[in-house]
């Protein structure tokens, strides 16, 4: 009887061993998860510095590391370098040196391989370099810099529909003077007792920076049409018409509704 109880305590003992060991490996895994971004699994090469110091560097892994990813972790190595040697490896500001490490870690371990190579080289003394992998490292690891937000197109406004089709003898787009006109004629059926393309001339005033007379003309003219098209009123010419500066006939402006409105 008591063979047979130690046989089954040491049956119960192995699965419960058993089970534990199965369980190592997944609570790893969470505990890996929970701690942060991780460094990916990096090839260690050694090299000898100029007095005999062995020193090993882990290189990025060459399957996540691209030429553009290459070339600006050198960058960002010789900018680190320089601001790890300003300060000889004390008073390290890590704050500004994480925020100005990349976001993706590939990049990270790139620029930590190339920081390691300055250290075989004597580029970085061994506090210099040890304030980056005992400072840097643990500081990025532990509270990573965020992803930049995605670069959102600027919103492009709706292109405006132009007022009885393009204009082909106006600078502008018709979408960008019509309004304007239409307001003008509205203001001068309500100050003018004449009510003439002159008097229109008069009512809008001075000419737009970057137009001329004939621009401005142009315009008018293509505004009275389209807007005699539309049924909103109907221009005459005169028994003894007149030039406006020597360009067009004056003619009369009869208004057929109460309000001019922008034609759709």
């Amino acid at each position: 009887m008591p063979v047979s109880i130690r046989s089954h305590s040491f049956r119960d003992y192995m699965k419960r061993t058993t089970g534990l060991l199965l369980l190592l490996p997944l609570l790893l895994l969470v505990e890996s998860s929970c701690s942060g971004p991780q460094l990916s699994q990096r090839h260690p090469v050694e090299f000898t510095s100029k007095d005999g110091t062995k020193i090993t560097c882990f290189e990025p892994p060459t399957d996540v590391i691209t030429k553009g990813v290459k070339a600006d972790a050198e960058i960002a190595a010789v900018k680190f370098g320089t601001l790890l040697k300003g300060t000889g490896g004390v008073s390290v500001d890590v704050e500004r040196i994480r925020q100005e490490v990349p976001v993706d870690v590939s990049s990270f371990e790139a620029i930590d391989f190339r920081l390691c190579l300055q250290y075989v080289n004597g580029v970085l003394s061994k506090g210099e370099y040890h304030a980056f992998t005992e400072q840097i490292i643990p500081a990025y690891k532990k509270n990573p810099p965020e992803k930049p937000a995605p670069d959102v197109p600027p919103v492009v406004p709706p292109h405006r529909a132009e007022p009885c089709g393009p204009s082909f003898t106006t600078t502008r787009r018709s979408a960008n003077f019509v309004p304007a006109w239409v307001s003008v004629l509205n203001r001068m059926r309500e100050e003018r007792n004449v009510h003439d393309l002159q008097n229109l001339m008069a009512v809008w005033g001075r000419i737009p920076v970057g137009l001329g007379g004939t621009d401005l003309i142009q315009e008018a003219l293509f505004t009275l049409n389209c807007l005699e098209k539309d049924g909103q009123l109907r221009t005459e010419k005169l028994d003894h018409p007149s030039m406006i500066g020597g360009l067009v006939e004056n003619r009369m402006i009869m208004f057929l509704k109460p309000m001019m409105t922008i034609p759709e």
